[in-house]
């Protein structure tokens, strides 16, 4: 196949589909995740080709450095990686009693703050997937020194994330067989390790990600996880 990585994006697209089917509720944290997820396509451009080698649509991560896959890709990954914790429990977000002001500039500054500090990481010469693993990591961490609330949904989060990661990543193996060892370079701080043939570097990414993305939303948006209402009394 010689677009992999569209076929990966179209995967990534599934889980988040089905729980904007199956919770309604969860619906505006959904989008509020995909629209901040959209920087972060522009990241491409730090991956290619020093981390994988795919084929764009277009061309155009040789063009802009970004391609359609990559929006997908973020997009997908952030409606499930947002959402894993609240369906797995049975919670819902609920305001807090002290709502912060200007809930999208505190989430243009977290993420701002992961893109610098992935940045500040490579430039120091830090492999660009462990660059941003850290990033994403160490934001949401300090973000939790002030939400201490967040600590075990963040956790939770991050290991169902990088569960679904994984299972979406073992589909696409067995779609494309190979795919891995050709497209992805070999890793430079686990070289040959990975877990059912999916390379340990993409796991510690869903890893990462589900942790900022359960944690960052909350904090920036105001919101706690509480128990969910039953399903009739869901709003959309």
């Amino acid at each position: 196949m010689s677009h992999d990585f569209l076929l990966l994006s179209s995967l990534f697209l599934l889980p988040g589909g089905v729980i904007w089917l199956g919770r309604p509720d969860l619906r505006p944290l959904m989008k509020r995740a995909a629209l901040a997820s959209l920087p972060f396509a522009a990241t491409e451009r730090l991956f290619y080709p020093r981390y994988w080698t795919p084929k764009f649509l277009f061309d155009l991560a040789d063009r802009i450095g970004f391609g359609i896959e990559d929006v997908l890709f973020v997009v997908g990954l952030s409606a499930f990686s947002s959402t894993a914790y609240a369906v797995v429990f049975r919670r819902a977000p609920v305001p807090c009693a002290a709502q912060g002001a200007r809930p999208w500039r505190r989430a243009a500054a977290a993420i701002a703050l992961v893109l610098a500090t992935a940045v500040a990481l490579i430039a120091a010469g830090v492999p660009v997937l462990y660059a941003s693993v850290a990033a994403m990591l160490g934001v949401a961490a300090a973000l939790v020194a002030l939400r201490g609330d967040l600590l075990v949904p963040g956790l939770l989060g991050a290991l169902l994330s990088a569960a679904l990661y994984l299972g979406l990543c073992l589909v696409f193996a067995a779609l494309v067989p190979g795919v891995f060892e050709r497209t992805w370079r070999p890793s430079v701080l686990l070289p040959g390790r990975a877990l059912l043939g999916v390379p340990l570097d993409e796991i510690l990414y869903g890893l990462g990600a589900g942790f900022a993305a359960t944690v960052c939303p909350a904090w920036a948006f105001g919101f706690r996880y509480a128990e969910a209402p039953p399903v009739g009394q869901r709003a959309g």
